[in-house]
Protein backbone atom coordinates (compact mmCIF):
# COMPACT_ATOMS: atom_id res chain seq x y z
CA UNK A 1 0.00 0.00 0.00
CA UNK A 2 1.14 3.50 -0.77
CA UNK A 3 0.94 6.08 1.98
CA UNK A 4 1.19 9.81 2.11
CA UNK A 5 0.77 12.11 5.04
CA UNK A 6 -2.22 14.40 5.29
CA UNK A 7 -3.62 16.75 7.86
CA UNK A 8 -7.01 15.70 9.09
CA UNK A 9 -9.59 18.42 8.49
CA UNK A 10 -12.42 17.08 10.62
CA UNK A 11 -12.62 14.97 13.73
CA UNK A 12 -15.51 12.87 15.05
CA UNK A 13 -16.91 13.38 18.53
CA UNK A 14 -15.15 10.19 19.67
CA UNK A 15 -11.81 11.42 18.39
CA UNK A 16 -12.29 14.83 20.04
CA UNK A 17 -13.24 13.08 23.25
CA UNK A 18 -9.99 11.10 23.19
CA UNK A 19 -7.87 14.11 22.21
CA UNK A 20 -9.28 16.42 24.88
CA UNK A 21 -10.14 13.83 27.58
CA UNK A 22 -13.67 15.25 27.70
CA UNK A 23 -16.44 12.62 27.54
CA UNK A 24 -18.67 12.70 24.44
CA UNK A 25 -21.83 13.30 26.49
CA UNK A 26 -20.19 16.39 28.00
CA UNK A 27 -19.16 17.70 24.56
CA UNK A 28 -22.81 17.39 23.49
CA UNK A 29 -23.90 19.24 26.64
CA UNK A 30 -21.36 22.01 26.08
CA UNK A 31 -22.82 22.60 22.62
CA UNK A 32 -26.02 23.68 24.37
CA UNK A 33 -24.21 25.69 27.03
CA UNK A 34 -21.62 27.48 24.88
CA UNK A 35 -22.67 29.06 21.56
CA UNK A 36 -18.99 29.25 20.52
CA UNK A 37 -18.94 25.45 20.29
CA UNK A 38 -20.98 24.54 17.24
CA UNK A 39 -19.51 21.66 15.26
CA UNK A 40 -20.91 21.13 11.79
CA UNK A 41 -22.66 17.94 10.76
CA UNK A 42 -21.78 15.65 7.90
CA UNK A 43 -24.25 14.11 5.45
CA UNK A 44 -25.08 11.36 7.95
CA UNK A 45 -25.80 13.91 10.68
CA UNK A 46 -22.69 13.14 12.72
CA UNK A 47 -20.83 15.98 14.39
CA UNK A 48 -17.58 16.99 12.71
CA UNK A 49 -15.15 19.12 14.68
CA UNK A 50 -12.58 21.48 13.17
CA UNK A 51 -9.35 22.74 14.72
CA UNK A 52 -11.26 25.83 15.87
CA UNK A 53 -13.88 23.67 17.61
CA UNK A 54 -11.17 21.68 19.38
CA UNK A 55 -9.47 24.91 20.50
CA UNK A 56 -12.82 26.08 21.95
CA UNK A 57 -13.28 22.74 23.76
CA UNK A 58 -9.81 23.07 25.28
CA UNK A 59 -10.55 26.66 26.38
CA UNK A 60 -13.81 25.58 28.05
CA UNK A 61 -12.08 22.62 29.68
CA UNK A 62 -9.37 24.90 31.09
CA UNK A 63 -11.92 27.31 32.56
CA UNK A 64 -13.98 24.57 34.21
CA UNK A 65 -11.44 21.92 35.21
CA UNK A 66 -8.21 23.86 35.71
CA UNK A 67 -9.44 27.30 36.78
CA UNK A 68 -12.42 25.92 38.75
CA UNK A 69 -15.19 28.06 37.28
CA UNK A 70 -18.80 26.91 37.14
CA UNK A 71 -20.42 26.34 33.76
CA UNK A 72 -22.39 29.58 34.19
CA UNK A 73 -19.26 31.62 34.98
CA UNK A 74 -17.31 29.93 32.18
CA UNK A 75 -20.16 30.72 29.75
CA UNK A 76 -20.02 34.37 30.80
CA UNK A 77 -16.25 34.44 30.38
CA UNK A 78 -16.50 32.82 26.94
CA UNK A 79 -18.98 35.48 25.76
CA UNK A 80 -17.65 36.86 22.49
CA UNK A 81 -14.72 34.42 22.51
CA UNK A 82 -13.23 33.35 19.22
CA UNK A 83 -10.17 31.14 19.17
CA UNK A 84 -7.17 33.28 18.17
CA UNK A 85 -5.36 32.23 15.00
CA UNK A 86 -2.23 31.29 16.95
CA UNK A 87 -4.25 28.93 19.15
CA UNK A 88 -5.89 27.35 16.09
CA UNK A 89 -2.49 27.01 14.43
CA UNK A 90 -1.02 25.41 17.56
CA UNK A 91 -3.97 23.01 17.72
CA UNK A 92 -3.44 22.06 14.06
CA UNK A 93 0.24 21.37 14.69
CA UNK A 94 -0.43 19.23 17.75
CA UNK A 95 -3.10 17.22 15.97
CA UNK A 96 -1.08 16.75 12.80
CA UNK A 97 1.64 15.12 14.89
CA UNK A 98 -0.92 12.72 16.39
CA UNK A 99 -2.80 11.80 13.21
CA UNK A 100 -1.72 8.65 11.44
CA UNK A 101 -0.86 9.00 7.75
CA UNK A 102 -3.65 8.38 5.26
CA UNK A 103 -3.24 5.03 3.53
CA UNK A 104 -4.49 4.64 -0.02
CA UNK A 105 -5.11 1.21 -1.53
CA UNK A 106 -2.65 0.22 -4.24
CA UNK A 107 -5.44 0.33 -6.84
CA UNK A 108 -5.43 4.14 -6.65
CA UNK A 109 -3.30 5.23 -9.53
CA UNK A 110 -1.20 8.37 -9.68
CA UNK A 111 -3.95 10.38 -11.39
CA UNK A 112 -6.45 9.63 -8.61
CA UNK A 113 -3.84 10.47 -6.01
CA UNK A 114 -3.09 13.78 -7.71
CA UNK A 115 -6.81 14.62 -7.87
CA UNK A 116 -7.16 13.92 -4.16
CA UNK A 117 -4.17 16.12 -3.39
CA UNK A 118 -5.66 18.96 -5.43
CA UNK A 119 -9.00 18.63 -3.64
CA UNK A 120 -7.22 18.65 -0.29
CA UNK A 121 -5.31 21.80 -1.25
CA UNK A 122 -8.54 23.57 -2.23
CA UNK A 123 -10.23 22.56 1.02
CA UNK A 124 -7.24 23.68 3.11
CA UNK A 125 -7.23 27.02 1.30
CA UNK A 126 -10.95 27.47 1.99
CA UNK A 127 -10.43 26.63 5.65
CA UNK A 128 -7.63 29.18 5.92
CA UNK A 129 -9.88 31.84 4.39
CA UNK A 130 -12.70 30.99 6.79
CA UNK A 131 -10.30 31.14 9.72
Amino acid sequence: MKTFETKKLYYSIGEVSKITSVPAYLLRNWENEFPQLSPSRNAKGNRIYTYKDIAVVLAIKKLIYEDGYTVEKARAMMQGYTAPNDVIKETKELLSRQSPPLKLPAKHNERQRQTLLEIRAVIEELLERLG
